[in-house]
């Protein structure tokens, strides 16, 4: 059994048709552990069928990500890449502008923000694929201290 037969079933009750190359790129995208460029999908993909081409894979992965069936990370400077959303598994980032370094985040870990939302502006907050973007503890500790905005030499 795959393990994203709901995926699949969530696109049928929807009404969409499941062509063999959604079923690749979604099986490519949940039997990996990680996050996935397109052209990581497109290689992974084109070995399971060679036919397949780049845009094909481009246009089914944006069609994913628009039903909610995978999300897509977005580092500064890098290409996007994707991951599978598994139904009740939030999944949140914090991403280190400076060396890349990704560190999952616990999902309880941002109730404050959830409910800070919720009081003070009314806002609730759809938090299943969040990513913050800072700097690292070891990237942090390396770089000049910074004071409002403002970065300045420690003296010496």
């Amino acid at each position: 059994m795959s393990c994203h037969n709901d995926a699949l079933d969530q696109l049928r009750e929807a009404g969409f048709r499941l062509t063999p190359q959604r079923a690749m790129v979604l099986d490519v995208v949940y039997h990996n552990n990680g996050h996935l460029t397109a052209d990581e999908v497109f290689e992974r993909v084109r070995l399971l069928s060679p036919y397949v081409d780049l845009s094909t894979i481009y246009r089914t992965l944006v069609f994913l990500k628009q039903n909610g069936l995978i999300g897509e990370l977005r580092l500064e400077g890098g290409p996007a890449r994707f991951e599978a959303v598994r139904m009740g598994h939030e999944h949140h980032h914090a991403v280190c502008s400076n060396c890349g370094r990704m560190l999952e985040i616990d999902p309880a870990d941002l109730n404050v923000l959830e409910s800070t939302m919720r009081q003070k502006y009314g806002f609730e907050v759809n938090l299943v694929h969040l990513t913050l973007s800072g700097l690292c503890a070891e990237c942090a500790a390396s770089l000049p201290q910074r004071s409002g905005g403002v970065t300045y030499a420690t003296p010496a």
